[in-house]
């Protein structure tokens, strides 16, 4: 980090807001395991090993993620080292987490007694993406070309999940649909981010505190909250027609009023 951003206020409480998100985060999640595993049919002891395991996770990736973002930590890296350490460092845990929940059986009994809008609003923190417009892209330290669809789309996501997540809670009609349509909206936004980075040649990876969105809250994070919700949608909306169709369906018997009506007919 450079005097220039030490001695700017704006940019100094940009740093501060992604550092305390991060630790936010960290902690919301974990937080949001806890009170489901409590919930949960797991043994007693999954319910108090598993959130300290998430806990544990989730606080080493970010403890991960601040040394990596500092860049007087690996001084003599190149332009390349330096992306492929912040692809490992970002991406790598965030791949393990996805693996985890289709591979083990703890993983996914939670994450189906997960509430649904719980997940949803989890990504309400990213309304702060709009820090990529101001300071960053006004100072110009980032480009017009990857600040403004990584801002946009941020928002979008962050403000709209309050009103999803209500949808899902008071099951409106479609609220399903349009929570996956959200969703993938949420994962190609953080798609795009990264990529519009690349071809911009955006240098988020060597401004310190900023680094700490591809190392870990902006697209890794994002990503794997969204596919977390997506297959909690699924089993939700597969657990709510089932329902249905196991709902018994009233026989001509069990019916008073139709029976009385039609035997009074029939002796007329």
């Amino acid at each position: 980090m450079t005097g220039a951003f030490i001695s700017d206020p704006a940019t100094s409480i940009a740093f501060g807001i992604i550092v305390v998100l991060s630790v936010f985060m960290t902690t919301m999640q974990t937080l949001l395991v806890s009170k489901t595993a409590q919930q949960s049919s797991l043994p007693p002891g999954a319910r108090a090993a598993v959130p300290i395991t998430v806990g544990a996770f989730l606080a080493a990736w970010f403890g991960l993620a601040m040394v990596t973002a500092d860049g007087a930590n690996s001084p003599h890296q190149t332009a390349q080292t330096r992306l492929l350490t912040g692809l490992l460092v970002g991406f790598g845990p965030m791949l393990a987490g996805i693996a985890l929940l289709f591979t083990s059986k703890t993983m996914r009994l939670i994450n189906e007694a997960t509430r649904p809008d719980h997940l949803i609003l989890m990504q309400t923190y990213r309304m702060a993406g709009l820090v990529f417009l101001y300071p960053f892209w006004v100072r110009g330290t980032l480009p017009t070309a990857f600040a403004l669809p990584a801002a946009l789309g941020d928002f979008l996501t962050g403000v709209l999940a309050p009103v999803v997540a209500l949808a899902v809670s008071r099951r409106k009609s479609h609220a399903f649909v349009w929570a996956i349509v959200w969703n993938a909206f949420g994962i190609l936004d953080l798609i795009v981010a990264p990529t519009a980075a690349l071809l911009s040649q955006a240098q988020v990876l060597r401004i310190y505190a900023l680094a700490l969105v591809p190392l870990f809250l902006g697209p890794p994070l994002g990503i794997l909250t969204h596919v977390y919700s997506l297959r909690n949608l699924a089993r939700a909306a597969r657990a709510n027609t089932s329902g249905h169709a196991n709902r018994p369906i009233a026989s001509p018997v069990a019916a008073p009023g139709l029976t009385s009506s039609r035997t009074t007919a029939l002796s007329s």
